[in-house]
């Protein structure tokens, strides 16, 4: 298996973070296995950099999604 931190993946950004839109899953499907699993562990490194997740109540984090949904 390649080394998944060799190869370059600096210009595959997906619009969406969450539900992928079609041009998304488009441009999923036409990476190579070994890109995509360097897209995974790239995201994963981001995630485990970015430290812990603030403590919010559920009624507070939907509350901010709200407010920000409305502008």
């Amino acid at each position: 298996m390649s080394d998944a931190k060799a190869i370059d993946i600096s210009a595959v950004e997906f619009s969406s973070a969450v539900f992928p839109s079609p041009e998304d899953r488009a441009l999923w499907e036409s990476l190579t296995p070994a890109q995509r699993l360097a897209l995974i562990e790239r995201d994963e490194d981001a995630g485990f950099r970015s430290g812990a997740a603030r403590h919010a109540l559920m009624r507070e984090v939907l509350a901010e999604v709200r407010a920000e949904t409305k502008e």
